[in-house]
């Protein structure tokens, strides 16, 4: 009877707007995919003319990580990556309800032989990799390959997540709660791949500090104690739109070595390292709108 109640109230009139917009986005799916693309990116560069919160948050971020460029150079990039989140939006409804062959030639993966030879242990896949603004694209693609799992955090926002839920669930057999850590068990006991973001701010209780574009940063030490009671490979992932807007390259690389170790701060650090060398090579198709950098060290200063 509840969970009725929550569904109901998703089409009280404080939602409609919303409802609209999602309306919106089908339509836009049915169009060719150069305009799709167009579409995006113009949306996302009208957002940037705006002094949102996103906005703000991005122009720190850019800042933090990048203090050697210069003001103009970081604003040029904050334009180019609202574009690209612009595009992301778009391609998450692609993502949602385009058909296979709508998609099926928009991408190439290399170095899909790393994760054959993962899946022959029987031990399951940990694919690590950052948040980049085609996200939601690229799990669909990968789906078509492998039997993929995403651990999530529900959403607050009860809108937002009934349409992760309802969506998400259409191409991941698995779509597993970070709370469900036993569910993760035993997809990767049943030789599944698992989709794990790692670069999130979950706060100190779960966390150690180890640099990130030189910064203390929180970061998770749940992948490698997942690593370490599973036997699991842990394979990064890093996944482009191609410069010309045109499809999308996916890159496995080889299984960590010696991952995990006996130092959780060495581990956070060696992932941390491998994220940001996916970002540096696209620092545009990254989500900087996330605040990455919240969770500070004792006795220093909010950076938001």
């Amino acid at each position: 009877m509840q969970a009725i109640k929550k569904k109901l109230m998703l089409f009280s009139p404080i939602y409609w707007p919303a409802w609209c917009g999602f309306g919106l986005l089908w339509l836009i799916t049915r169009l060719p995919y150069r305009w799709q693309i167009a579409i995006g990116s113009g949306m996302g560069k009208f957002l940037f003319l705006f002094p949102t919160k996103l906005k703000n948050t991005t122009l720190i971020n850019l800042q933090l990580c990048f203090p050697n460029d210069t003001t103009e150079q970081r604003h040029a990039l904050a334009k180019k990556n609202f574009a690209s989140l612009g595009i992301g939006l778009i391609e998450a409804a692609m993502a949602w309800w385009l058909p296979d062959d709508k998609i099926n030639k928009l991408y190439k993966i290399i170095g899909l032989e790393y994760a054959e030879d993962a899946f022959k242990k029987g031990k399951g896949i940990i694919l690590i990799g950052p948040h980049f603004t085609c996200l939601e694209m690229v799990g669909r693609l990968i789906r078509k390959h492998y039997i993929f799992g995403v651990m999530y955090r529900p959403h607050k926002k009860p809108f937002i997540s009934y349409i992760h839920e309802r969506f998400r669930k259409k191409h991941y057999v698995n779509y597993i709660p970070r709370n469900r850590v036993r569910d993760l068990f035993k997809a990767l006991a049943n030789n599944m791949a698992i989709w794990y973001a790692y670069d999130i701010d979950a706060g100190p209780k779960h966390s150690v500090f180890a640099p990130f574009f030189g910064i203390p940063t929180a970061s998770l030490t749940s992948a490698s104690r997942i690593a370490h009671l599973s036997s699991a490979a842990v394979i990064p992932i890093s996944f482009y739109r191609r410069d010309t807007d045109l499809g999308y390259d996916v890159i496995l690389s080889a299984p960590l070595e010696n991952f995990p170790s006996d130092d959780l701060v060495a581990d956070a650090t060696r992932l941390n390292t491998l994220i940001e060398d996916a970002i540096r090579n696209k620092p545009e198709q990254y989500v900087w709108q996330y605040k990455r950098f919240k969770t500070r060290p004792p006795g220093e200063t909010r950076l938001y």
